[in-house]
């Protein structure tokens, strides 16, 4: 429901909201990928096992799993504001404990910590009451090349950290930081309107449900290369999430409040954002796991490249100038062209970018021009995806709709990993086949072909912002918001 609340006019209060999403963004990226380059590293220096570096790993996602359907839904009832500060602070105390810490449950304690802070979609709820639909659009474009930027900087740091030889640690002072600028934007920033407040009380079975599905979810997958797939843990975290996810969905469905509603809302155009957030989740692993790999292995094998840890991350800088004309030709399309032809015709273009990958990598320029490819089309479909689902909530549950989107990478993205890291194994030369990187970037090219059909026939060719301050009023849409 598009309510009354008077547009922010003062470019300083606008630029701080703007501000605090963009660093909610990049504090995200720095912490999902700067550890994972330091896994060797890490083994090393604290003797923790492959199982134990694993947790420490993913407790941050775990926490925000926990985190994000709770604390969304409070801040969209409550005021995000006052929410983002508690959580940030959490947050901090969390960054604090894992860089000072060396032994396991220190590291998990801080991961899980800093994971609670959700601060992107409590970010969205700030600027959502105060941002025509053009800031909101721009805010998603911008958002989304901050975002693609920073991965594989977050890389980049890590191993420059380890040259010079700092400890491997410095990665959570590095999150602090980032947490403490966030927090002084938070503090500096005014509170969401009462007037944009979702009305009714937290749906605190939804919420918790939610968390504990996805966070139970979380854990079979992350368990399974280390404790086997057929383990009692592993088969126990499985049938506590399946068991959840049913009970929650049937009681959510018959709630009056139920955590997620679509009511008002363009759900066919929310539907199609998610899924092209899910579409990243599921092909992005096979750049980020895959390639590198691939680039590592010795000239011996007769397709490697022979690169050093390091040296293979160099080439996901090339997302950084794909991103950046890739953030133009969205920009440009979805205005003019609309959303849908966006979608077709970046999703096709990366289709040949992961054939590309399978089938012409020999040269050592040649990764570098489909990282760039991957960077230009194929994250223009998450761009694509992150400005429908803006434009879709309401201002009175933008948090938790974004918040949804966050469950969706949290829950696509782990799967296609755990299978990734199950089929890298070297053969008995020692050396991973080709077959399996061949097959990884043919079975990439053929999901993004079958989201290409669905898009052709269910993309909006337009985006419809229905809920900005400045959308016209709808008495329709009011009504069925309200009830």
């Amino acid at each position: 429901m598009t309510r009354n609340v008077p547009i922010e006019r003062t470019s300083a209060g606008q630029w701080r909201l703007v501000a605090l999403l963009l660093v909610a963004g990049v504090t995200v990226d720095i912490q999902w990928g700067s550890l994972p380059p330091l896994v060797g590293v890490i083994a090393a220096s604290t003797g923790l096992s492959g199982s134990e570096i694993g947790w420490v790993l993913n407790s941050m996602m775990v926490g925000s799993a926990v985190s994000v359907g709770l604390t969304t839904r409070l801040g969209d009832i409550y005021g995000h504001r006052k929410v983002l500060i508690a959580l940030t602070a959490l947050a901090l105390v969390g960054s604090a404990v894992a860089a000072t810490g060396t032994s396991f449950w220190p590291l998990v304690i801080g991961r899980f910590l800093m994971g609670l802070a959700v601060a992107v979609p409590l970010g969205w709820g700030l600027l959502r009451p105060r941002a025509t639909a053009r800031r909101i659009r721009l805010v998603s474009l911008a958002l989304s090349l901050m975002l693609a930027i920073f991965t594989p900087l977050a890389l980049v740091i890590s191993g420059f950290i380890v040259d010079l030889g700092l400890p491997w640690q410095s990665v959570f002072w590095v999150s602090f930081a980032l947490f403490a600028i966030l927090l002084v934007l938070a503090v500096v920033s005014s509170e969401t309107p009462v007037s944009a407040r979702a009305h009714g009380r937290p749906s605190w079975f939804g919420s918790l449900g939610l968390g504990l599905w996805v966070a139970a979810l979380l854990v079979g997958i992350s368990e399974g290369p280390a404790s086997g797939w057929t383990s009692p843990l592993v088969v126990g975290a499985f049938c506590v999430s399946g068991a959840t996810l049913v009970v929650w969905v049937l009681q959510q469905r018959r709630s009056d409040e139920p955590l997620m509603s679509f009511r008002g809302m363009d759900r066919r155009q929310a539907l199609v954002g998610y899924s092209g957030i899910f579409l990243i989740s599921v092909v992005g692993t096979s750049i980020f796991i895959a390639l590198p790999a691939l680039l590592q292995t010795s000239e011996e094998a007769g397709y490697g490249h022979g690169l050093s840890t390091l040296d293979s991350t160099f080439v996901l800088l090339a997302i950084i100038p794909g991103s950046a004309l890739g953030y133009l030709w969205t920009r440009w399309g979805v205005v003019r062209l609309g959303p849908r032809a966006v979608l077709l015709i970046s999703g096709t273009a990366s289709v040949v970018v992961f054939l590309g990958f399978g089938f012409a990598n020999d040269a050592p320029w040649m990764p570098w021009v489909w990282v760039f490819g991957y960077a230009l089309a194929t994250l223009s479909c998450l761009t694509v995806g992150y400005t429908l689902v803006a434009a879709a909530g309401r201002q009175d549950n933008m948090a938790v709709t974004t918040g949804i989107q966050s469950i969706v990478q949290y829950t696509s993205g782990t799967i296609p990993t755990a299978v990734l890291l199950n089929v890298l194994v070297p053969g008995p030369d020692g050396f991973i086949p080709e077959a399996v990187f061949t097959g990884t970037f043919v079975a990439a090219a053929t999901v993004v072909a079958v989201f290409v059909v669905a898009w052709a026939f269910l993309a909006p060719k337009r985006i419809s912002d229905l809920h900005a301050v400045d959308a016209a009023p709808d008495p329709e849409t009011a009504y069925a918001v309200t009830h």
